[in-house]
């Protein structure tokens, strides 16, 4: 196949493209690279200056305050143009996926054309969950009545559906497919060492925060259910989430957490009374966008991040509690799911999603991640549900259905 190259003009330190094509941009064939795209805009760089480096024992601050010691240092000793690119975890500091890149281009929003390539034809030879469906839904059902006699208000539960595939997984060929499914959305890849750790990708409608200058916004995603391809029962689904009170409480506690946490930076902080209905290819969803004024230009993102992360939206109310809880019951490490996925400049801006409907890439094999909000009026076989419907944003990406994963299952 044969493909023109986009027309470029250069500008300062980074690449703007009149019309770029998503097979000739998003070329995750690097040892190490960072690919992010936005609702706005495309920001990638395989030119890896140092990893982040963290303490085994450290935390969110510490990880945040070195990642800006170490830019500063690059800057001084000759790179003006770096940037802290990658990825934050839900909790562990071993998976601290943040990176100092150079060459970082930005790229105008991605114009798909139908020369697109094709979904690799590879099969399925195993899968299974983790925790299986049954031990998931008495999972929920133990953490429910917890709720109704105890202080946790909420819980994101979350599982596991390791993949292992007949080929070698095309990275790009995967994150092309995510990325055109989910242009309203924030995608992402990176990968800090390729050949020894794979790749994380994914494609999440969540923002946790951005700020550019004095403008902050951010834009909570809690409350789900699946879409129908009957669009008459699309549609009954989407009104049975907006009058959903369970969803529109789960919503709520998000809602109400961020605006706590952002309040104090801010002169103006503009929050809708009421959550948007927002729909991916498989999924509604209830979703605010928050928006404000910064009291000081000079506030960093990572302040910002390190007082929202991880919200409820992926951890649950109380956090430390819900932390506690996850921890206990999920039989597996999280790695970057319900992280934070992004980039910060020397000026302190910079653009961070929620690290959700993503999957660890490596050789050929997958393992995707998702969660369910879990308060106490849920309905174990929902949130079984929900996390089914979850996953197949990451399963539409290879081109798999559920009737092929459903003869593997174990």
């Amino acid at each position: 196949m044969s493909i023109q190259h986009p027309y470029f003009t250069q500008k300062e330190n980074y690449t703007e493209s009149r019309v770029a094509f998503a097979h000739e941009v998003l070329q995750c064939d690097h040892e190490a690279g960072f690919y992010f795209t936005t609702p706005d805009y495309v920001l990638k760089s395989q030119h890896k200056l140092q990893d982040i480096e963290v303490a085994p024992d450290s935390h969110l601050s510490d990880w945040l305050k070195q990642a800006r010691t170490q830019l500063n240092q690059a800057i001084q000793q000759g790179h003006p143009q770096a940037r802290i690119l990658g990825g934050i975890p839900f909790s562990n500091a071993q998976d601290v996926h943040l990176m100092l890149m150079d060459e970082v281009k930005r790229y105008q929003k991605l114009l798909y054309t139908s020369q697109q390539p094709e979904i690799a034809h590879s099969r399925i030879e195993q899968a299974r969950f983790i925790p299986s469906g049954k031990q998931y839904q008495a999972q929920v059902a133990a953490l429910v009545q917890n709720m109704q006699h105890g202080e946790l208000n909420k819980a994101v539960l979350a599982r596991i559906l390791e993949l292992h595939l007949s080929d070698e997984i095309d990275v790009s060929r995967l994150f092309y497919h995510l990325s055109k499914d989910n242009p309203e959305g924030y995608n992402y890849a990176v990968a800090r060492n390729a050949a020894h750790e794979g790749w994380f990708v994914g494609a999440s409608p969540e923002l946790l925060v951005a700020k550019q200058d004095t403008r902050v916004w951010s834009k909570p995603v809690a409350g789900t259910l699946a879409r129908d391809a009957d669009p008459v029962q699309d549609q009954h689904n989407a009104r049975q989430l907006q009058a959903s009170a369970k969803d529109q409480h789960e919503h709520a506690v998000v809602i109400e957490m961020i605006a706590d946490q952002l309040s104090p930076f801010c002169k103006k902080l503009h929050i809708p009374k009421q959550p948007s209905l927002i729909r991916t290819r498989r999924l509604w969803h209830l979703a605010t966008r928050i928006e404000g004024e910064l009291k000081n230009k000079d506030i960093h993102v990572f302040d910002l991040v390190e007082k929202l992360h991880p919200t409820p939206a992926i951890c649950g109310q109380p956090t430390a509690i819900a932390k506690d809880l996850i921890e206990q019951l999920e039989p597996f490490n999280r790695e970057l799911f319900a992280g934070t996925m992004g980039w910060a400049d020397a000026q302190g801006n910079g653009e961070w999603s929620v690290t959700v409907r993503c999957a660890r890439i490596r050789h050929h094999i997958a393992r995707l991640f998702a969660g369910a909000g879990i308060v106490a009026a849920s309905d174990p076989g929902a949130e079984h549900a929900e996390t089914a419907a979850k996953f197949r944003t990451v399963l539409d990406g290879f081109g798999f259905s559920p009737a092929q994963l459903t003869e593997q299952v174990k």
